[in-house]
């Protein structure tokens, strides 16, 4: 029999590329699971079951006991999640799949704990590597000069970011109901972006990285448009943060990149400890992550293959007939 494989919130873009990649290895029996209905969910064709589940951030506690269920009757051995918070909270009782030989094919608990929460990453990063971290405020009134940017401390898919060009729009802001405890204050960063795949398997020590820089990407952050690069110096930088996170498993890092008179500099945005919306792009450079994923998962070694350095990539929507 074939394992049975559990991808979750498979309306998402990532959740979509990680079963088509796991379809085309043709070695697993694939159950899908999101809140929406199946006709609701063009991925819910490319799967081998499909349930509705229920909301994996409403009831934290709730969620782990039905899941862990869902795991026990359907024999689930390989797991995958995309949302934020289910990974944040499936971390926290890894404990628990491993008691039913459920392996979960997300990061490390401690890197997720370091990188969900962004006021947690910007003091780690500050700390750990500050040749590439922003300057953070606790209140807006230690603010000198604006702009800055805001963002939730927990969030996703850039809901709740914004620029704040003066202090005016602070105050207008904090009279509104904006808790400045729930936010991340930093001096407001630009240039170009770039986005890496950040694999590492902590058991053998090897590491990949597949970067892209992002010459379209939608109000929700996600490339449309990407060219795959490989950058010495970020590579230096990448290196470094998988090494100090002890990275194991598939993660995402997002930088600002500008080029000065003394080189490349760098300012890391976030780590997404998670698969990223363009897990696709990694996938069709030769990259293919997501089996990556299974084998950190199971324990063995990684087959890593080979970027294609200078292609360009570019997505589009689709529309599928459910019934």
């Amino acid at each position: 029999m074939k394992p049975v494989v559990l991808v979750t919130a498979i309306g998402t873009v990532a959740s979509t590329t990680i079963i088509s990649q796991l379809r085309k290895s043709g070695d697993y029996h694939i159950i899908g699971g999101d809140i929406y209905l199946k006709n609701q969910i063009a991925t819910s064709r490319d799967v081998d079951e499909f349930y509705t589940f229920p909301s994996a951030i409403r009831d934290l506690e709730g969620y782990i006991e039905f899941v862990a269920g869902f795991c026990r009757e359907h024999g689930v051995s390989y797991y995958f999640a995309t949302i934020d918070e289910e990974i944040a909270n499936l971390s926290a009782h890894r404990a628990v799949f491993e008691e039913i030989g459920v392996k979960l094919c997300i990061p490390n608990e401690q890197l997720v704990k370091t990188c969900h929460y962004k006021d947690r990453f910007s003091d780690w990063v500050l700390e750990n590597m500050p040749e590439i971290g922003t300057r953070r405020y606790r209140r807006f009134s230690e603010v000198e000069h604006y702009p800055v940017f805001v963002k939730p401390v927990e969030g996703r898919a850039s809901i709740g970011c914004r620029k704040i060009e003066d202090r005016q729009t602070a105050e207008e802001l904090l009279r509104g109901g904006l808790r400045e405890e729930d936010c991340v204050i930093q001096d407001f960063n630009e240039g170009e972006i770039i986005t890496v795949d950040l694999v590492r398997n902590a058991l053998t020590g090897q590491m990949q990285q597949i970067q892209r820089i992002e010459y379209l990407r939608n109000s929700s952050g996600c490339g449309i448009a990407v060219e795959i690069v490989n950058i010495p110096a970020l590579q230096d930088i990448c290196e470094r943060l998988m090494e100090k996170l002890d990275l194991n498993g598939v993660v995402n890092a997002e930088f600002f990149h500008r080029k000065t008179e003394a080189g490349d500099s760098f300012r890391i945005i976030e780590i997404n400890p998670r698969f990223s919306a363009g897990t696709s792009f990694s996938c069709l450079a030769g990259c293919d992550i997501v089996t990556e994923a299974v084998r950190i998962a199971s324990g063995e070694a990684c087959s890593f293959g080979t970027p294609a350095i200078g292609a360009h990539l570019a997505k589009r929507y689709e529309t599928y007939r459910l019934d």
